[in-house]
């Protein structure tokens, strides 16, 4: 069985031959394309390329990323039969792209900026997406004049509903945009700066500023798009050697080479873009044969050169994998295993009623016993739910099971990037653990703030007291590696008596957003 990414190596392939059967079709129907389209033709190949590229880095099979390189083939198909909707066919398919480009346009670029987390007034956006967008598709079949009004509509109610939800959630995307605004910058020199210079040389002439109002937002925001998830790039130096900026201006020598050799020897501009798009197809298909190449003969570990570069990484790893596999043993021993003796015991008596009920509670005890360490070991927040919302469901699991009441205090819009969700819900649920085992409490209160950059968490409870600092002795093995883990990310955790007995664990530490696309996208 193939792997996801063969697959969709496949898939861009295939896709890359049928832009240019498409276009060598229209070539033999004497449908050329004109010079005030050539612009537009760089920009939509533009796309393709870029969608074969997000390919290509995506071998771990992210969601988002699959999304992306989706949309890009999509906006790139709807593009390419707008410049040749002299074609009936192509007119009618480009027209029916329209809304479903809106609408997968706009649900990725919130899904993008949230991170796939749930947020307030989703499910409201959603719906007013979806609808309007199954609207313009099926109003297409009683007239062109109709589809148009439903496309306009759904434009205008689309875009009023997402910035009232922009409005809602305004502090996320100012941090973000806060976070990646040196990312920002590039794409205003690669998108915004050579658009204006064509707009000032061909301002006066109609036909080649048509569709343009089009082109502009689309390079401009999957390009911002595209400079902040891949400005993280793990060195390739088996195959590349030189930076991407000169690539860059290398690509663009050689467009203007074959530009001008085209001019010269009047050469028709589609050969010279076909000639392009075959060697792009030619790319794919070598990546996709050295995969496959590399998939038969994987890394040979007695090989020196091998060992070296992969010598550090596997040292660490084995330190990590050594440390789960003693928590994982020490758990199935002193849980799994007890339960189950004592289950085996119980069995010789099963047909008495009380037995029966004792066995059924014990089974049921480990059943939530398993599925609280899952979630230890492997934490997955339900996506349609808010972050505040998965901790409370956490909070109410761990307090079906205990006379202990548990507290929580957190804003309904409150939002942490990645991977600090999954810390802080990691932090929260080895805590609260702590103190229902140890602190003979009767309430537990869970505080979690996010303001100005900074993560505050508190975990407080009218228990009987800890003594400050002994995590750092190593007697709490969860207590210690959360003082590990908060000075990796430059926090404080501190310990003390709480007001009126019992005890605080105070957690303060930076969210850093620079480095949250680099743990949603590869995770």
């Amino acid at each position: 069985m193939k792997s996801p990414y063969f697959s969709r190596q496949i898939f861009c392939m295939l896709n890359q031959f049928a832009v240019i059967i498409y276009l060598g079709f229209m070539v033999r129907k004497n449908y050329h394309i004109e010079n005030n389209y050539l612009i537009h033709f760089l920009s939509l190949s533009l796309l393709f390329f870029d969608a074969a590229y997000i390919s290509y880095k995506n071998i771990k099979n992210n969601k988002l990323l699959n999304h992306f390189f989706l949309l890009l083939l999509l906006l790139g198909w709807q593009f390419l039969l707008n410049i040749f909707d002299i074609q009936p066919i192509s007119k009618v398919a480009s027209m029916l792209l329209l809304p479903v480009c809106f609408y997968q346009s706009a649900y990725f670029i919130q899904a993008f900026l949230f991170q796939s987390s749930a947020y307030r007034g989703q499910k409201i956006l959603f719906f007013f997406l979806k609808f309007f967008c199954v609207m313009a598709v099926i109003s297409f079949s009683f007239s062109e004049r109709a589809f148009f009004v439903a496309y306009q509509l759904q434009f205008l109610i689309s875009i009023s509903a997402i910035i009232v939800v922009g409005i809602m959630q305004r502090k996320r995307i100012v941090f973000v945009l806060k976070s990646e605004w040196k990312r920002l910058l590039f794409p205003l020199a690669f998108v915004v700066i050579p658009f204006i210079i064509y707009i000032f040389i061909f301002h006066r002439e109609a036909k080649y500023m048509a569709s343009m109002g089009s082109y502009i937002p689309v390079m401009l925001t999957f390009s911002c798009i595209h400079s902040i998830v891949f400005q993280y790039r793990p060195q390739q130096t088996q195959f590349l050697t030189l930076s991407g900026g000169y690539i860059v201006v290398l690509v663009l020598i050689g467009l203007l080479g074959m530009g001008g050799t085209a001019y010269l020897f009047q050469i028709s501009f589609v050969a010279i873009l076909m000639s392009i798009h075959i060697v792009v197809l030619l790319a794919l298909i070598y990546n996709a044969l050295l995969y496959m190449q590399i998939s038969r003969h994987p890394i040979d570990y007695n090989n020196p050169t091998d060992r070296q570069q992969f010598y550090a990484y596997s040292l660490e790893q084995i330190k990590r994998e050594e440390n789960l596999r003693k928590e994982f043993s020490n758990y199935l021993h002193d849980d799994i295993l007890q339960v189950l003796l004592s289950t085996k015991n119980m069995i010789c008596k099963a047909d008495q009623p009380e037995v029966r009920q004792l066995l059924l509670d014990t089974l049921s005890e480990l059943n939530n016993s398993i599925r609280f360490h899952m979630q230890t070991y492997h934490p997955n927040l339900i996506r349609y739910l808010t972050l505040k919302e998965n901790i409370q469901n956490l909070l109410d699991t761990m307090e079906e099971n205990h006379s202990t009441q548990i507290r929580l205090d957190c804003d309904n819009d409150i939002f942490l990037v990645e991977p600090y969700n999954i810390l802080v819900y990691r932090m929260i649920k080895e805590l609260v653990t702590n103190a229902l085992k140890h602190s003979s409490a009767t309430i537990i209160n869970v505080l979690l703030l996010q303001e100005k950059g900074r993560i505050t968490l508190k975990v407080i409870d009218n228990g009987i007291g800890f003594k400050p600092f002994t995590y750092r002795t190593g007697s709490h093995q969860g207590l210690v590696s959360i003082g590990e883990q908060i000075s990796l990310l430059n926090g404080t955790i501190n310990i003390y008596p709480a007001i009126g007995g019992g005890t605080t664990v105070a957690i303060s530490m930076p969210m850093n957003g620079g480095d949250s696309y680099e743990s949603f996208v590869g995770r």
